[in-house]
């Protein structure tokens, strides 16, 4: 039977780790958020998927409300299961994704990134596994911005170390033969609840009544 000390570090230990997961899916010509190709350039009808994946870039919004670690990984390339449990095939692009804060300012990206993460399928035709898991760090409460394109077709923030998400894109992107333009990615927050569970916080605070009478019987 644990004492007064080891019950009440296992009730800290009780306390949530929660994760929300949010999940994307979409297509890169239908839901380009920027379509610029060059100079007086816009992406339309009559342009390639090979096009827009070399220009285009999908921008999702989302918000953090509690301080989180904070991950997104991809499910389009190899297919597989997301975080709402919609089947998704395999035959994407291969996917680059780009992280910001809501006032465009870059954070981080999947240029260094983990390819193939962990749970991540191989592509049964390219016999390749080219989905990739950003690591974001830590975000604070606010909201943020979360770009996917082909890779690697990166923003001009990152590539050139100065700007904003609304400076565009460097048009790097390609797309493979045998790939297409639809892509999946969930984003995952994972933080320690402050507050715990009321059965929690009866348990730490007979924890603490139990310590304090180890306490007086020492006396």
């Amino acid at each position: 039977m644990p004492n007064a000390k080891h019950l009440f570090l296992l009730t800290l230990s009780a306390m949530a780790v929660r994760a929300e997961i949010i999940s994307f899916t979409g297509n890169l010509r239908d839901d380009a958020s920027v379509t610029a190709c060059g100079n007086g350039c816009t992406l339309g009808v009559s342009n390639s998927d090979g096009e827009y994946a070399q220009y285009a870039a999908v921008i999702r919004d989302f918000t953090v409300s509690t301080t989180s670690a904070m991950q997104a990984v991809t499910f389009s390339y190899g297919g597989g299961v997301n975080g709402a449990g919609s089947t998704i095939p395999q035959g994407g692009f291969e996917p680059y994704l780009s992280l910001f804060d809501s006032g465009g300012n870059f954070l981080a990206s999947t240029f260094f990134g983990t390819t193939c993460p962990a749970g991540a399928n191989t592509n049964t035709d390219s016999g390749q596994c080219f989905d990739v898991l950003l690591d974001g760090g830590t975000l604070s409460t606010g909201d943020y911005q979360i770009a996917i394109s082909a890779f690697e077709n990166l923003s001009v923030a990152e590539n050139s170390g100065t700007g904003t998400l609304s400076d565009g894109f460097t048009g790097l992107g390609n797309l493979a033969q045998g790939e297409d333009l639809h892509f999946a990615f969930d984003i995952v927050l994972t933080n320690s609840a402050s507050v715990p569970e009321p059965r929690t916080t009866l348990l730490i605070g007979l924890a603490f009544g139990l310590i304090a009478v180890a306490g007086k019987r020492k006396v």
